[in-house]
Formats: C-alpha cells, structure tokens, sequence
C-alpha cells in the first residue's frame, strides 16, 4: 500500500509540474524565432511613433504606452499554434528546435528567407521580361511601349 502511495506522490509531483500546453507553445514560439516575445518590442513600436509624431509631448505617450501590451499578440498567436499543433506535436517541435540542427535552422531562417525573397523578386523580373519579350515578337505589345501621343484616339463625345 505504501508503495502505491509513493508511487501516486511522485506521478503527481510530475504531472504538477509539467508545462501546459500554452506554456509549452510559448516557449516553442520563443525558440522557434518565429517573432519577438519581449515587451522590447513594445518599447520599439512606441518610439517608432514617437518619431514620426514629434508634436506629441512625452506626458501623452505615456498613456498611450499603457494601453500597448504585446501579450495581447503572444496569447493569440498562442492560439493560433495551439489549434494547429497537437500536444505531442509541440513536444516534438520543442526537442527539435532545441536540437542542434534546430538551433541552425533558427540561426539561418532569417538569411535563408530574405535570399529566397531576393530571388523571387529576380524570378519575377526575368517572368515579367520573358513574356513581354515574347508578346512584342508575336506583335501584341509595341517595344518601346507606345508614347501617349502614339495611344489610342480619346473617346469621340456626341454633342446633344
């Protein structure tokens, strides 16, 4: 019987102690990088403002600071993860993000996104050039495009 006893005090201190799933996303979301948790990030945007509204005096900023709370973004981003995530999931997620290979997909993401933005925006120029090469050979576009003097005649307006 004791040892039942034990045996139920100690799954209890763990189950006690273990992170919820809230819990758990957040700090998913905090390793994972995917955006900044810190109130940091509040000071930030409010001196943002600050510098564009210079006629602002400080005593005003001061309310409004108060009313800018970034948990307010952290408990729906929660959310959001929370509802695509099973419980198991986020473990996994969490023992991979803290992994070393994790790490380095954490540490590379921001590089790695910014060069795929950079080509998409050359893949867009080189599509855009392509076909408009294309169309001016097949005579549906006049290179160079066609000055206003060259553009179709305005719009005949009958008299009444």
């Amino acid at each position: 019987m004791k040892k039942i006893i034990y045996l139920g005090m100690i799954l209890f201190g763990i189950f006690s102690f273990s992170q919820t799933k809230q819990d758990k996303v957040k700090e998913l979301i905090s390793l994972s990088g995917a955006f900044p948790l810190s109130k940091k990030v509040e000071k930030e945007l409010i001196d943002r403002y600050k510098k564009k509204y210079t006629n602002v005096p400080e005593s005003e900023w001061k309310s409004i600071e108060k009313k800018i709370n970034i948990d307010e973004l952290v408990n729906k981003a929660i959310e959001i993860y929370g509802s695509k995530f099973s419980d198991k999931e986020i473990d996994g997620l969490l023992t991979f993000y803290k992994s070393d290979l994790g790490k380095k997909v954490i540490q590379n993401s921001p590089i790695i996104l910014s060069e795929i933005q950079n080509e998409m925006s050359n893949w867009g120029s080189t599509v855009t050039e392509t076909i408009n090469a294309d169309l001016v050979k097949l005579v549906y576009l006049k290179s160079p495009p066609p000055s206003k003097s060259e553009g179709p005649p305005p719009p005949m307006v009958t008299k009444k």
